[in-house]
């Protein structure tokens, strides 16, 4: 059976019928709406399964009531993202000539421009890369000077992410969060334990070495914006796909993340970017905490670089990731790429987890060793898109060494005491 028989041109009922669907935000002069095809919508639209590919096809509509043209970026939606031609190269089939014309023809009728004119509404795809039950969106347009961003969290029929099973509305009583000063937070932050712990709470694991600060959700979206995933739970077809990806050395960049614990409870989020195999990524933890800062949520958490896998009777798959022992670069790593994404306002470290050095290391739950200076990164994720020039770095403690734009930002915006 030969594949890619798709429809010469697009119907555009079905176009309508997602605009209906659609989840729309405004910013004047420029409207935004924005709908995620599921597997099923992308097969009937474009005649071949893009769910297969790894693939999927995010639907935009954006008008532009300006007198100046704005500019979509795409690769503010997705780092990664797919050029139509290539998407519909993967839809060809063997000895149809005419049906991949037309195939090709339907994708380059549809992708997304980068120009939007002045006083027009404009739509088309990009393609992205295929996500579970939630997906994190920017639609990111310049006009002239101003660059405005669009962030929609839209959830997706199929497999679910582990956050998506998290009550964050019940995690603390009615009146029991306190809102905190920036000295007072910094105080807060000083007083944690310096780590997360096992289920019963007896031993202590993997530092709690990074603080993210930012509004509802926000904070989600600079991860994606760099290519970091949600993680899978860790069930029966989650250990199966993790064997799977061992066994042929191939990526799984939402792998579960094995459970910590801290505030009583394992990890709220979990982050990761994957890397060449499974047994190779950056990930981290986050716990919503039960205090506020300025009235913007805080998020403790741990950053630590996977670089191998072992079998353990610590969990219940019988294999555990093996960390890097240098965690402070995998800390400098994660500031590097949130100040990429240009969504950082401050940035500052607190003392609390205490020093660790090669001649005494101390060890996680699974005996990995690790080194630190002892400090926990404190971020605040802004919405409006900054360089790092203008991060502003609080006066409180100084790691030894920064390296890259974490540098830059240093020495080019100090703080004021």
């Amino acid at each position: 059976m030969l594949r890619g028989r798709g429809p010469a041109t697009p119907d555009t009922s079905l176009a309508e019928r997602f605009a209906a669907g659609a989840a729309s935000q405004e910013q004047a002069p420029l409207s935004v709406q924005v709908r995620a095809l599921t597997g099923e919508e992308g097969q009937r639209y474009f005649g071949g399964s893009l769910k297969r590919l790894g693939v999927q096809p995010v639907w935009l509509r954006v008008r532009n009531d300006g007198d100046v043209p704005a500019r979509y970026l795409p690769i503010l939606t997705d780092p990664n993202y797919f050029s139509p031609q290539e998407v519909a190269q993967q839809l060809h089939g063997w000895l149809s000539r005419g049906a991949n014309a037309r195939i090709d023809a339907l994708f380059a009728h549809t992708m997304m421009p980068s120009y939007l004119p002045p006083h027009s509404t404009t739509s088309g795809f990009v393609y992205t890369h295929a996500d579970g039950g939630l997906k994190f969106i920017t639609v990111a347009l310049l006009t002239g000077q101003r660059l405005a961003s669009f962030h929609f969290a839209l959830p997706i029929p199929g497999r679910e992410y582990a956050v998506q099973r998290v009550d964050f509305a019940n995690l603390y009583p009615p009146g029991q969060v306190e809102d905190l000063n920036l000295e007072q937070l910094r105080m807060r932050l000083e007083q944690l334990p310096c780590c997360v712990r096992d289920k019963n709470g007896e031993h202590s694991g993997d530092p709690l070495n990074l603080v993210i600060i930012g509004n509802g959700i926000e904070p989600i979206f600079p991860f994606a914006s760099r290519g970091w995933r949600l993680n899978e739970p860790a069930d029966a077809l989650s250990f199966v796909t993790m064997a799977k990806a061992f066994v042929l050395r191939s990526q799984y960049d939402t792998a579960p993340v094995s459970p910590l614990y801290a505030f009583g409870r394992f990890q709220d989020i979990a982050l990761q970017k994957a890397r060449s195999s499974v047994s190779r990524r950056n990930h981290l933890r986050l716990w919503l905490a039960p205090f506020t800062v300025e009235h913007r949520y805080v998020w403790i958490g741990q950053i630590s670089r996977d670089i191998g896998i072992k079998l353990t009777t610590k969990s219940w798959y019988l294999t555990t990731h093996r960390i890097s022992p240098y965690i402070d670069q995998d800390r400098d790593y994660l500031l590097q790429d949130l100040l990429l994404s240009a969504r950082v306002e401050r940035i500052g470290f607190v003392a609390g987890v205490g020093a660790s050095g090669e001649a005494h290391p101390r060890v996680n739950l699974t005996n990995d060793p690790y080194y630190t200076d002892g400090l926990r990164l404190v971020v605040f994720i802004g919405t409006d898109l900054r360089p790092p020039s203008s991060v502003e770095f609080l006066p409180w403690e100084r790691p030894l060494l920064l390296t890259g734009v974490a540098a830059q930002a240093e020495g080019a915006a100090p703080a004021q005491p």
